[in-house]
């Protein structure tokens, strides 16, 4: 029980530092990961010795690693990793080979010299540096949104064959010590076909058992079920895949993979999230509190100058292996900048290579010290590295990336005159459905490879290319399209592009898709032509379908659409907010709301006039409900306010809140 209480104290410990210090970093935008690393740092052994790394810590820690795998597997299904066997396995193995190698003849010299670190040891550290890190690589790109691009793809292809090469690496160890009671070869085969088994049975569930499980789960429309069902899966998969001495983590993923091309991802991702989040801190933590602060003391010269050589050389080494695979140079020196970082899985080979002989306790502290160096500069390298790129290739001009030359031929067939789609999900494709017919010419800027090779194979016009960078447009002619359409839903890459565009090509109609109104005045001042919301849209398609049922006239029914729509959606602004307002605040921006405040009869505004109220700045006054009457537009001026109105509200919850109080109160 006292055990109990004491992991408590020291999770409540953890979690609060992390709570403080994450919201800090938030108001200096830097990366929450780098909060967890200083908690783990600082309230570790030999730190302020508040937490003491125990074997439950280190297993919901590990959890939190299995559920990121298992969303990146729904993330990369089965199907996608057939597409990227080239990228997992070719590019794999020679990058894994290459680091290996540099690192191993620089280890073996350097242990030769001091006499502290055998061929076997230099070898193990050399296979551990190769690897990346796979929680910190897999949260930063999926949080930037850079999953789907290139040098992403290159990044996620060679991190699952480094798992791969991780669990030969453990496995490795205690026979390069001599151990060869702990692993014969019999073992080792029984432990391959174990594995086998395993894959055909999570092949076998994900096919046919899973799914029937599932829309059974899904049609009680529960959702502790869902989260219950989505824990179970993922707990099971990595506990099967751990008695037969693989790791969680892997059947974590394969069990992802597998599921990724069921209807039910979105569903698992979403409830799976929450959890993954929380344990994926404490996992952070518990990396942080390896980190010896005295030997950090001792030679923090030392350690930080090799965690920089450690991110240059894998840099460079990386980078040249995918160009050896014909990748352009922007798409291989940005997945090298990416997976520059040692990776957790040393940490594992160490304290084993550690236990073995192999490795002398204060290397393993030193080597382990470095890659935490590496680990805490790469959210700032994946942040940065394809702008850093940009200015490098810019500098030297030693390449035309793929993507420009690919764009080359854009350029000579769609000289112009042409519609520019950017992005081709389902709104860019029906867009593209109603051109074709006509006879009008589009060319299609993705980042999906899968699906552009889809299209492509079916004749579209669509290439690859980054719409958010300026030269890229410039190669798609965009000063020369006669519309632009951005097609996708994110108002910050459509700001990017608005502004590339407008330096462009200052009078070019621009037709920007968004989900509602709450950037609608943003992209507008940015220089769409239009703002097409989805929400509002929806409703006016529902409305007109409504009214011809009503047999209300088409003529009426069209001018009052049309009116809408040239009025911006005025009239479809604002909404009356229910017991959920979780929804009130998007992209850091609020909503407007509608709000009905009845005057009572010592209500200041009674008896007073518009004219007559000074509002808070962006709230407004839309309509007057008086008994049968109703006041809006024009008439509201000369409307006197008696005791009794409704007055309706439009405003951020804010400012509804000032005016309610102003309206009653008169402050």
């Amino acid at each position: 029980m006292e055990a109990e209480s004491h992991l408590f104290t020291e999770i409540l410990i953890m979690l609060g530092a992390s709570t403080v210090l994450i919201t800090f970093f938030y108001r200096l935008k830097i990366a929450p990961l780098l909060a967890f690393l200083i908690v783990g740092i600082a309230l570790g052994p030999t730190g302020l010795a508040l937490v003491e790394e125990s074997e439950q810590l280190s297993t919901m820690a590990e959890l939190g690693l299995a559920f990121l795998l298992f969303i990146l597997g729904l993330e990369f299904s089965f199907p996608r990793l057939l597409a990227l066997r080239k990228t997992v396995f070719k590019l794999g193995s020679v990058q894994v080979g290459l680091c290996t190698l540099v690192f191993f003849i620089a280890l073996y010299w350097w242990g030769t010299g001091s006499e502290s670190l055998g061929w076997q040891g230099a070898f193990i550290i050399a296979g551990g540096i190769a690897l990346s890190s796979t929680a910190i690589v897999s949260k930063e790109l999926t949080t930037l949104g850079q999953l789907n691009t290139r040098h992403g793809e290159i990044a996620i292809g060679i991190l699952l064959f480094q798992d791969l090469v991780a669990v030969g690496l453990l496995i490795a160890v205690p026979l390069l010590a001599g151990n060869s009671d702990t692993q014969t070869p019999a073992q080792i085969a029984t432990v391959v076909g174990q594995a086998a088994v395993v894959l055909v049975f999570f092949f076998l569930s994900a096919r046919f058992l899973l799914p029937r499980l599932l829309a059974e789960v899904a049609y009680h429309k529960s959702d502790e079920l869902l989260v219950l069902a989505a824990l179970v899966i993922v707990l099971l998969s990595g506990f099967l895949t751990e008695q037969i001495g693989l790791s969680m983590e892997l059947g974590a993923f394969v069990a992802g993979m597998m599921l990724g091309d069921t209807r039910f991802r979105h569903q698992l991702e979403a409830d799976i999230r929450p959890f993954r989040d929380l344990l994926l801190g404490l996992f952070f933590i518990t990396i942080g509190m390896n980190v010896d602060i005295a030997l950090l003391q001792q030679f923090w010269a030392r350690i930080i100058f090799f965690g920089l050589m450690l991110l240059l050389v894998k840099t460079a080494v990386i980078s040249i292996a995918a160009r050896l695979l014909k990748e352009s140079w922007r798409c291989s020196m940005t997945a090298g900048m990416v997976l520059a970082q040692g990776g957790e899985f040393l940490f594992a080979l160490m304290a084993l290579a550690s236990r073995n002989n192999l490795v002398p306790a204060d290397v393993a502290s030193f080597m382990i010290s470095v890659t935490i160096v590496s680990m805490v500069l790469t959210p700032i390298t994946i942040r940065y590295g394809a702008h850093w790129v940009d200015k490098i290739l810019q500098q030297f001009a030693k390449d035309t990336p793929v993507e420009y030359q690919e764009q080359h031929e854009i350029t000579q067939q769609y000289s112009s005159g042409h519609v520019l789609i950017l992005g081709f999900g389902r709104v860019g494709q029906t867009v593209a459905r109603f051109l074709r017919p006509l006879g009008i010419q589009y060319l299609v800027l993705e980042t999906d490879h899968i699906r552009i090779a889809e299209a492509s194979m079916a004749g579209e016009p669509v290439f690859f290319g980054d719409s958010t960078r300026l030269d890229i447009l410039k190669a798609a002619n965009a000063k020369e399209a006669v519309i632009i359409i951005i097609s996708f839903d994110d108002a910050e890459a459509a700001c990017k592009i608005l502004q590339h565009i407008r330096h462009i090509n200052a009078h070019v109609p621009v037709l920007t898709r968004t989900r509602d109104d709450a950037n609608l005045k943003r992209l507008t001042d940015m220089g769409s032509t239009e703002v097409i919301p989805e929400t509002h849209e929806a409703s006016l398609t529902l409305v007109s379908h409504a009214l011809l049922m009503l047999n209300i006239p088409s003529q009426t029914i069209h001018d009052m659409i049309d009116k809408s729509r040239r009025d911006r959606y005025k009239m479809l602004k604002g909404f009356y907010h229910g017991e959920r307002v979780g929804f009130l605040k998007k992209n850091n921006q609020e909503s407007i709301v509608v709000h009905a405040v009845r005057l009572t009869e010592s209500a200041w505004a009674s008896g007073k006039k518009l004219t007559d109220m000074i509002l808070p700045m962006g709230l407004h006054i839309s309509k007057v409900y008086r008994d049968q009457e109703t006041f809006e537009d024009d008439t509201l001026e000369d409307v006197e306010f008696q005791r009794g109105d409704v007055i309706i509200l439009n405003g951020q919850i804010d400012e509804i809140q000032l005016g309610e109080a102003y309206l009653l109160r008169g402050k």
